[in-house]
């Protein structure tokens, strides 16, 4: 098997990092460096990255995206889910010791003047796919939030001085995680894929 599958087979979100555990500057750069080298619409490359350490401004951060799990995005997974396990992994991630203790956060923004903003998300999250493989290659936990209310993206765009142009869209949050991380919990491919039409069974 090769590395690469291997390593996209074994990725899963963490959601409880160790708060004493370093991430290097040098690997941060490496995490970039791969991120923009993802697609994007018409190669507009219309991504920017902030990549924040500070510890208050962090917290900040985690409850103005957790914002959106208690304004109804968390009552929406519970409905959706059978598995209480995950639940409870979700809901420690959204609590003052989940991902607000990674070290790092890297808030990735779409450019609206280089992108029109319908198709930000498409240029912008193969980006953070390739920030999340990299940080598991390199050996660091890692784990996505999308979605702000528009308060928090207000909020968001003055904490980290952004032009009125760039969209925070997501933040990557990236550590050491603060224990062995089970095996990722996937429906089978082939459960989800259909021949032809929708309904006919691969």
């Amino acid at each position: 098997m090769s590395e690469f599958r291997t390593l996209v087979l074994s990725q899963r979100a963490c959601r409880r990092f160790d708060p004493n555990g370093k991430v290097h500057e040098s690997d941060i750069e490496q995490m970039l460096q791969l991120a923009v080298h993802a697609p994007s619409a018409e190669n507009t490359q219309p991504w920017s990255f902030v990549v924040v350490r500070d510890e208050e401004s962090r917290k900040l951060l985690a409850d103005w995206w957790t914002e959106t799990w208690n304004a109804g995005g968390g009552d929406f997974v519970k409905q959706s889910l059978d598995d209480q396990v995950l639940i409870d992994d979700l809901e420690f991630g959204f609590a003052r010791g989940g991902f607000a203790a990674a070290p790092v956060v890297i808030v990735v923004c779409a450019d609206t003047a280089r992108v029109a903003e319908i198709y930000a998300p498409s240029s912008i999250y193969p980006a953070v796919q390739n920030l999340l493989l990299a940080a598991a290659d390199l050996g660091y936990g890692s784990c996505l939030t999308t979605g702000l209310t528009t308060f928090g993206i207000e909020r968001v765009r003055e904490l980290l001085a952004l032009p009125d142009t760039l969209l925070p869209m997501a933040a990557v949050y990236v550590g050491q995680s603060l224990k062995k991380l089970s095996p990722p919990r996937r429906r089978p491919a082939l459960e989800v894929t259909y021949r032809e039409k929708f309904g006919n069974a691969w």
